[in-house]
């Protein structure tokens, strides 16, 4: 059974990883996560059949990437081949961190979304912004272990709210249609949007889709408008597509929707998804659709 939280990383790199298990331990401590890094392997144990032990049972796997963790033979040869494959196979989900300046962009680890901006790298932050950081990182990891959140009931029809006219439907957005389309009700509209999660959409986002199916995992450049529409570059195992439309948060669920069609050529299709967003910030979003793919979002521009 994959539930731990496995951390690959260089000896010479072994101060951050001090520092982020002194981040993680409230999590540790309360069994929110389960921790494993070699510092784990006794003395006289085969060290090799730990590790190998520990990849198998590895949910989450946060990679502290530096120089000296790609020059790393033993992790370039038996971690990381390992832990790619799983994020495809088995649904692991890797949370890659900068540490240092590093040529990661010549790596397969440049393909995964990174938990922190790789052009600020830990250690080059101050030691508030490090404490920052290493905080913020902790709380995406939490998020990538704890399960999907249980889809939203529909509240019987005679206990639903009267529906807007016509004229006010068409200022609403697509939040009824995304009911329809995904199974899942958001609670009603306020009369403005909500400060936090809807003002810091509007922008360009790199999003990272990881999905239940074995070996799917999909990029998307996605503009977000703040009036309301919103267009993506789309790239899966199945190709590349462009979708467009209007996005929606409900700010009681702390719900994102998009709404639109999707494009291949000359086929054209709805696109509907509705994201439970698990954490976000200024720069960073992290959720669960209710397909049950968990979706990386990182703020460009």
């Amino acid at each position: 059974m994959r539930d731990q939280v496995f951390i690959s990383y260089s000896h010479k790199d072994k101060e951050w990883l001090e520092r982020l298990q002194v981040v993680l331990k409230p999590l540790v401590r309360r069994s929110v996560v389960n921790v494993w890094d070699d510092t784990r392997i006794q003395t006289g144990r085969k060290w090799r059949e730990e590790i190998k032990s520990a990849l198998e049972a590895a949910k989450v796997a946060v990679l502290l990437v530096s120089p000296d963790f790609l020059a790393s033979d033993f992790i370039a040869e038996n971690e990381l081949p390992r832990l790619l494959e799983a994020s495809g196979a088995d649904g692991l989900t890797i949370v890659w961190v900068p540490v240092r300046d590093s040529l990661y962009g010549e790596t397969e680890i440049a393909d995964y979304q990174a938990a922190h901006n790789p052009d600020q790298p830990l250690a080059g932050l101050s030691q508030a912004e490090v404490d920052r950081a290493l905080v913020e990182i902790s709380k995406k990891i939490k998020a990538a272990v704890e399960p999907p959140p249980a889809p939203i009931s529909t509240p019987p029809r005679e206990q639903r709210a009267p529906q807007p006219s016509s004229s006010t439907a068409n200022r609403a957005g697509p939040g009824a249609d995304i009911e329809q389309s995904v199974g899942a009700a958001p609670a009603p509209a306020p009369a403005r949007a909500p400060a936090a999660l809807s003002e810091i959409l509007p922008g360009q986002w790199q999003v990272q889709i990881q999905t239940p199916m074995p070996g799917a995992v999909g990029q998307m450049r996605l503009q977000i408008f703040a009036n309301g529409l919103f267009h993506g570059d789309l790239a899966t195992p199945m190709g590349w597509s462009a979708v467009d439309g209007q996005w929606e948060v409900n700010p009681f669920t702390q719900q994102l929707g998009l709404q639109g069609r999707q494009a291949a050529g000359f086929q054209v299709i709805p696109y509907a998804v509705l994201m439970q967003v698990t954490f976000f910030d200024a720069r960073q979003i992290v959720g669960v659709t209710s397909a049950g793919e968990r979706v990386f979002l990182q703020k460009t521009g």
